[in-house]
């Protein structure tokens, strides 16, 4: 079973891309997979709690979850110095940027708080490498490798299919319009549909600003909800 991993990086960290959502008001939960062949359906996962075995404690697997499994969602905030935290749905743990040495490998540690974060770049197709400086001075990428087989081997250049390559997918999004009377509303993004939860009216507009219909397919892409007087932006994979 895959463990995410850290090991060294060979590239220069590169401006976050702001395609992704970071949470503050309103909050954006993603699954979190990575791109190397055959892991399609796996979703990163925080086990805390959930194994009963100490063993497998503050490690973060790659799971079969279904898609509302508040383990396997995610949350990104801004850090320091342009760096993004990645904290846990269901336990509140956050992805350390400092790993732990175990063998030849560098295992990635969960935090309750604290994290540094992680510099985003995007290595095209929808992918991103997660980068950070540790305590010794080494930068280093989150990656996927497990720690009783090989250590990772990185290619030569940021392919969006190697290891090191994350896919982010949007699950939910949560957001209060500011009103006692409308609450606390969250935005589904599930088999091609977006669909808002809450006592509220909506709109779904296009990136051209074209409303459209909320009971169709949509394609992958940018969209508008509007609640009130709020607009939101939704990425549909």
């Amino acid at each position: 079973m895959g463990l995410c991993l850290l090991a060294p990086a060979w590239l220069a960290a590169q401006e976050f891309d702001d395609e992704l959502q970071l949470s503050s008001d309103v909050v954006y939960w993603y699954r979190i997979s990575n791109a190397a062949p055959g892991l399609d359906g796996l979703a990163m996962t925080d086990v805390n709690g959930s194994t009963g075995s100490e063993e497998y404690q503050n490690m973060i697997f790659m799971l079969p979850t279904e898609a509302d499994d508040l383990r396997s969602q995610w949350k990104l905030t801004a850090g320091e110095e342009g760096k993004v935290i990645i904290t846990n749905r269901a336990t509140g743990s956050q992805i350390a940027g400092t790993s732990l040495w175990e063998d030849d490998h560098n295992i990635t540690a969960l935090t309750t708080s604290g994290a540094t974060g992680f510099t985003f770049t995007s290595l095209g197709e929808g992918t991103y490498r997660l980068e950070s400086v540790e305590d010794d001075g080494v930068s280093r990428c989150l990656a996927l490798a497990d720690k009783d087989g090989e250590a990772v081997a990185y290619p030569e250049s940021g392919e969006s299919t190697s290891a090191i390559a994350w896919k982010f997918f949007p699950v939910e999004i949560e957001t209060g319009i500011g009103s006692m009377e409308a609450g606390r509303q969250v935005i589904s993004v599930k088999n091609g549909r977006i669909s808002v939860a809450g006592n509220a009216e909506w709109q779904l507009f296009d990136a051209s600003g074209e409303e459209m219909p909320r009971t169709v397919s949509l394609p992958a892409g940018v969209y508008l909800v509007k609640i009130g007087q709020k607009a939101i932006k939704v990425l549909m994979p």
